[in-house]
């Protein structure tokens, strides 16, 4: 039997794609989850499961037997990035020769996130990866912000008036497929994945007026009055502070770069919002609550 691939995240927004990317192009991978049984119910049987849980080093050996590519995630619920590189440093002991690690654009300016130690310590495991630098998922209008268009008909974060090259989450898992296929080709090199287009939070809620038939309008809050409201509401503080964080960064300009790296990876344009907003129509619409 070959090596397979180990797709961690599986539950989440872009492990769930990977692995949706990778079943289309009939790859050979494991999706590693907490709860085999939990994922079975809830996916279905076309996935073959494995047990892993990033905070628990238990569950490393059974989870990368017969595995030599990682898609590796760091996941929002982790306590630091030493867990990475536990991890890191098993999959170099069970012989796994390619990590790709979905990243944050422009991470090397950014210290102060995980994401940047992580890539340290996955350049000095000695295990040859591929860094997906990727711009703000569309997905977050779905998730991390649908709550508040779906209640209050309106997007709320503190970016003000700075622009956002979203990348749609879909397009990041089928770079992440085509180099988990080919590591050879890619090996310790870093791709930054954006859309093809910068806008603002104000032009979002434009084009999604356009898509839901109702008026969804920006409210652009200070980053404390963001904080103060999302801790209101029950949202994990320290996610809180770090959503702050990123959104100050697109606020002053820092999010608005345009990248081409996907357009060469996969020889097609990105996804826009709008083909975004229309394929997710259903999503923000007032009985979805």
């Amino acid at each position: 039997m070959g090596k397979k691939i180990l797709v961690t995240g599986f539950t989440g927004n872009a492990g769930h794609q990977v692995a949706l990317s990778l079943l289309d192009r009939g790859s050979a991978f494991h999706a590693a989850v907490r709860n085999v049984g939990k994922a079975k119910a809830e996916y279905g049987g076309q996935f073959q499961y494995v047990p892993f849980d990033l905070m628990d080093p238990a569950s490393f050996d059974k989870a990368l037997q017969g595995i030599d590519r990682v898609f590796l995630m760091y996941p929002p619920n982790a306590c630091g990035p030493e867990w990475i590189k536990a991890f890191v440093d098993n999959c170099r002991n069970k012989g796994v020769r390619h990590i790709v690690y979905l990243s944050v654009k422009d991470v090397q300016y950014m210290p102060f996130l995980p994401h940047y130690q992580n890539e340290k310590a996955i350049q000095k495991s000695g295990i040859s990866y591929t860094f997906l630098r990727a711009g703000y998922f569309m997905q977050n209008f779905n998730l991390f912000l649908l709550d508040e268009i779906l209640k209050n008909n309106r997007i709320y974060v503190p970016a003000g008036k700075g622009k956002t090259s979203f990348v749609d989450v879909r397009d990041v898992a089928d770079a992440a497929a085509l180099v988990l296929n080919d590591p050879i080709v890619h090996r310790n090199k870093s791709y930054t994945l954006t859309g093809n287009e910068a806008l603002t939070f104000y032009d979002a809620a434009k084009l999604l007026s356009a898509y839901t038939g109702r008026e969804i309008t920006y409210a652009s809050p200070s980053s404390k009055e963001f904080q103060h409201y999302m801790r209101q509401k029950g949202t994990d503080p320290d996610f809180v502070k770090i959503a702050a964080r990123l959104h100050m960064l697109t606020k002053y300009g820092f999010a608005k770069g345009i990248a081409e790296d996907f357009q060469k990876l996969m020889n097609k344009a990105a996804t826009s919002l709008e083909q975004y907003f229309e394929d997710y129509r259903e999503d923000f619409q007032k009985d979805q609550e």
